[in-house]
């Protein structure tokens, strides 16, 4: 827990995302492990960084989903969220942020916007024969709300799980849980520029379906983050509150809620 408090301290002080980032670079499987066809993909941003992502084949996929995970790990340890969909007709494009696998660079909250917004370009480029939707959980979820309006009119629907809606408040919440983290709630105030806040964004997403998806236990993000969401959102928009969900994977193990989660995806691009 020092150590937690000290890394806030840093990160406030200095500027340095580690807060927010905790990127592994070791990539401990693929799809192959789920008996998933896949090809490995390079997408590469504005800034010259090259990220690392895997194509997810589905046969006569009804759409390409493109997923972005949350802030631990990389994209191997957050395949269970997405390895089943091709089974159930999607296709999936995953992606590492920078820092993270085998991804260039080193992670940032400005970088994270670039990568979130060369994924869907080249999702849109590249798979321009499907509909393209995101699923985004925790720091993904918030990422995509804040990148995605210039695609608004492109993007078939979007979709969160987890996500919060300000990393300063989220920074000061998880301080608030121990007792040291007391202490450094004087210098979280403006941690990240507020103009990165997806609830400072999500209302200009008017027009493009949204389902925000949380967990009614998540211990990391609590519920009422999605709530904030949902209120500052435009139509069309849905807010599924998960009874006994923890802090993402509604759908890693689940079957019913998987098949129920590929029936609403249908249902989301039907309103486009």
């Amino acid at each position: 827990m020092r150590l937690f408090c000290l890394s806030i301290i840093s990160f406030s002080l200095s500027g340095c995302a580690s807060f927010f980032f905790h990127p592994d670079k070791i990539v401990r499987a693929d799809p192959s492990f789920f008996e998933v066809d896949y090809e490995t993909r390079t997408v590469e941003t504005k800034d010259g960084q090259k990220l690392y992502a895997w194509y997810l084949k589905a046969e006569n996929p009804r759409a390409l989903i493109l997923f972005f995970h949350g802030n631990a790990g990389n994209v191997s340890e957050h395949l269970p969220n997405v390895y089943w969909l091709p089974k159930r007709g999607f296709s999936v494009l995953a992606i590492d942020y920078r820092g993270y696998g085998a991804s260039s660079g080193k992670p940032s909250v400005e970088g994270l916007i670039t990568d979130v917004q060369a994924a869907i370009e080249y999702a849109l480029n590249e798979f321009d024969d499907v509909a393209v939707v995101i699923f985004a959980q925790s720091l993904g979820g918030a990422a995509a709300l804040t990148a995605s309006s210039p695609y608004k009119d492109k993007i078939a629907a979007l979709i969160t799980e987890g996500a919060f809606s300000s990393y300063e408040t989220i920074a000061k919440e998880v301080a608030k849980r121990s007792f040291l983290g007391y202490f450094v709630l004087p210098f979280l105030g403006g941690v990240v520029d507020k103009k990165y806040d997806p609830i400072e964004n999500i209302a200009a997403l008017e027009g493009l379906p949204i389902l925000i998806i949380h967990g009614d236990r998540d211990p990391i993000i609590a519920p009422n983050h999605a709530r904030a969401l949902f209120d500052a959102a435009k139509e069309p928009k849905e807010l599924k509150i998960i009874f006994n969900g923890g802090h993402i994977g509604s759908f890693a193990t689940d079957r019913e809620r998987r098949d129920r989660f590929a029936e609403i995806i249908d249902a989301l691009i039907d309103k486009r």
